[in-house]
């Protein structure tokens, strides 16, 4: 009844104001990086351009933004260098991943990302810390059908460690994706292993393009299916990837709520330009299905 009354106030006033024409200032378009590197896998950079926020999109607006043409070199603390290829992922919009081919993650390894496109020069510099160590993982029923995702992690043996984990449900036939909320920091002084709820994300609210239907349209915002078999991956990041990370779901999570305001910046590793270079220590792949 309370959210009735407010969206009765909010036409009234909506109602009662001018059309006003909002002149935007002067906008220097950014590149933005999207890029990853987990332990035994090839790195993956997504680059576009950024856009103004009262941007008019449509095709042209849109293709304007995609950078497929810079060369975007991989070093490592090891001595490997590689300059990344460029692959078409229609299944991603948009449609351009570059990607490693000879230079896979190593846990300890520093790895540099440096970006030449349009005159313009990026960097940035992450590590890949040691993969956190997955002891139990199990289904906490709600009702007879749904449950709670819940993964157990050993502590770190030494400071901290900041765990982020990916989801893949195989009833949904999704791909891995960030779970929602996906950040954990993990202390050391902890002496039993700690029990984290996985909280189930839809792949389309993140990078997958197909708008059809899906099967946890009708399901409780994070709950799973009891029949599903759901595949987790805890990785660790380092602290500014965390930091960096952190900042970014946040932003997520308050878009997401229309009464919600994130006053806080959104962090960034990327010199020269703005977005992410983060490096996941990763062990494989924990399944999950219901002991029934």
């Amino acid at each position: 009844m309370r959210f009735v009354i407010y969206l009765g106030v909010l036409f009234v006033v909506l109602g009662c104001t001018k059309e006003v024409d909002l002149e935007q200032p002067a906008y220097e378009p950014q590149i933005v990086v999207d890029g990853y590197i987990e332990t035994g896998k090839a790195a993956n950079v997504f680059l576009i351009m950024s856009s103004p926020y009262l941007t008019h999109y449509d095709s042209v607006s849109i293709r304007n933004t995609f950078l497929n043409y810079a060369k975007i070199t991989i070093s490592s603390s090891e001595g490997e260098e590689e300059v990344l290829t460029l692959y078409r992922e229609n299944r991603f919009f948009p449609p351009f991943v570059y990607k490693s081919v000879s230079v896979r993650g190593q846990t300890g390894v520093e790895y540099q990302l440096n970006v030449e496109v349009g005159g313009r020069t990026l960097s940035a510099t992450t590590s890949i810390p040691r993969p956190p160590v997955v002891v139990d993982a199990f289904f906490d029923e709600v009702t007879d059908t749904t449950g709670n995702l819940k993964i157990g992690v050993e502590p770190p043996q030494q400071s901290e460690i900041h765990l982020f984990t990916q989801v893949r449900s195989r009833l949904a036939k999704e791909l891995f994706h960030p779970s929602y909320d996906p950040l954990t920091a993990l202390n050391s002084s902890d002496q039993n292993p700690t029990i984290i709820r996985i909280l189930r994300s839809t792949e389309f609210g993140l990078y997958f393009v197909d708008a059809e239907q899906q099967f946890y349209n009708d399901y409780g915002r994070y709950e799973y299916d009891l029949r599903d078999t759901v595949d987790v991956i805890v990785g660790s990041v380092d602290s500014v990837s965390y930091r960096v990370l952190n900042t970014l779901f946040r932003d997520r999570t308050s878009q997401e709520n229309p009464f919600a305001f994130n006053g806080n910046r959104i962090e960034t590793n990327i010199e020269g330009g703005i977005g992410r270079w983060t490096g996941i220590g990763i062990s494989g792949v924990t399944t999950v299905i219901s002991d029934d």
